[in-house]
């Protein structure tokens, strides 16, 4: 099984369209991290200051 690559937060905003100071300003607003809002809002995963897509298992945990 390969290992999956991840990308950096802007790049995470990029991929899926989001304006970054648009998600800084929602996270301060909500008393969020950038990481934690991110997380929260896409189910993207932080590990080591990277975000990995969200597997099946914890798309299926949500539901």
């Amino acid at each position: 099984m390969e290992e999956q690559t991840g990308i950096r937060q802007r790049e995470l905003c990029e991929l899926l369209g989001l304006d970054y100071k648009t998600v800084a300003a929602s996270a301060k607003q909500l008393g969020m991290s950038t990481h934690d809002y991110l997380q929260q809002e896409t189910g993207w995963i932080l590990k080591n200051e990277l975000y990995y897509p969200p597997t099946n298992s914890s798309q299926n945990e949500k539901s």
